[in-house]
């Protein structure tokens, strides 16, 4: 399997969002850093020389497009030396496989307002936030009915969410009693990309359909449906 590093995990976003699209190497190693907040080249504060992000320059991405090409994900126009991603549900599912949605450090909580009223609730907390499996997928096709709450938080805003939460009468709670799902994350890229449904912020399609597969079950039946709505430019 393909590994994801975090800026891997990026670089695969990007693919996703141009899905259909030729793009070059470059194109790619830009687009990436681009969604990760920065460039290749950090300028420290009082100094002329800049930081180099090894991870962002050219040389990994070339690698970890040759691995995506050799293991059939991205395919190589001889022309023009440009790629394009083979088959998008494959990547989806290969990010489910190697970032399993089980594996997510949570902060739990027990919520006493319905489904809805939580949503909104989080949407008021004017922090950043995208939610994710049903708290997303619904938004998008009611389909099951849950009080459960998944939702990506910026990590190091874990303090405010908390002081937040209590004042909305939310209590910490053991992950078997809990409602409401804190998922703290490092990756800018899952809100600046988020999609925006009636002022909800949900995670980009691509990490949405990958939680939803990783979970299984109802999860997974959302996923295949909600997966053919979005190759076909429908989500």
């Amino acid at each position: 399997m393909v590994e994801l590093t975090e800026k891997r995990l990026v670089s695969l976003l990007w693919v996703l969002k141009n899905k259909g699209k030729k793009w070059s190497i470059y194109e790619l190693r830009r687009g990436a850093a681009a969604m990760l907040g920065k460039d290749d080249a950090v300028y420290k504060k009082n100094t002329r020389f800049p930081i180099v992000d090894l991870a962002l320059t050219y040389g990994p991405t070339f690698t970890f497009v040759k691995e995506l090409e050799k293991n059939g994900i991205l395919v190589k126009d001889p022309k023009t030396a440009e790629y394009t991603v083979a088959k998008a549900g494959d990547v989806v599912k290969l990010i489910s496989l190697a970032r399993p949605f089980s594996s997510l450090k949570t902060i739990n909580f027990h919520s006493p307002l319905d489904f809805s009223a939580t949503l909104k609730m989080i949407k008021d907390s004017k922090l950043a936030f995208a939610f994710t499996m049903f708290a997303g997928s619904e938004l998008y096709r009611p389909y099951v009915k849950t009080d459960q709450v998944h939702v990506y938080i910026v990590e190091g805003e874990e303090e405010k969410w908390g002081k937040y939460l209590l004042s909305k009468n939310c209590l910490k709670a053991h992950k078997s009693q809990a409602n409401l799902f804190l998922i703290p994350t490092r990756q800018k890229a899952f809100f600046s990309e988020a999609a925006k449904i009636k002022r909800f912020s949900i995670v980009p399609a691509p990490i949405l359909l990958s939680d939803l597969f990783s979970f299984g079950g109802l999860a997974e039946e959302q996923a295949n449906f909600l997966m053919e709505e979005w190759l076909n430019g429908r989500l």
